[in-house]
This record gives structure tokens, sequence and C-alpha cells, in this order.
């Protein structure tokens, strides 16, 4: 899985990061690419939390797999 950057910015304690997510799932037809933007809670130039956001009902459907698909256990 990769990341392509679109788009950075900085308010104080926090940081937005906006990219294409690109990857192809195990298993899975085809590969996917779906926007992404990525939260950073910062102190001093350390990042204390970091979160995602994506649409998983476009990566699963561009992958080829069905709504309901989940990673294999194990």
């Amino acid at each position: 899985m990769s990341g392509t950057l679109q788009d950075a910015f900085r308010d104080g304690d926090r940081m937005l990061i906006q990219s294409i997510y690109r990857g192809h799932i195990v298993g899975a037809p085809h590969s996917f690419a779906v926007p992404m933007a990525t939260v950073l809670h910062l102190r001093g130039h350390r990042i204390v939390s970091d979160t995602d956001y994506y649409n998983l009902a476009d990566l699963l459907r561009q992958s080829g797999l069905p709504p309901t698909w989940t990673p294999p256990k194990g």
C-alpha cells in the first residue's frame, strides 16, 4: 500500500494530510486508489496520534471484493 500526497496543512497542534491511498489486497482481482485524509495530533515535533479516513466501500468495490469482505484471520 502507498499514498500520493495531494495537500497538507498545519494549524497549531493538528495537521491534515490529503492523499490518494493506493494498493492491492492479496486475493483481490483489482487494485484500488481512493482519496484519504490523515489527521495528526502533534506535541512539538512529535506525532501523538494518527487517524486515517477513507471510504472502505469504494476501496472494496474498486478491488472487486464484496461489501462484506473482511481480512482472513491468522
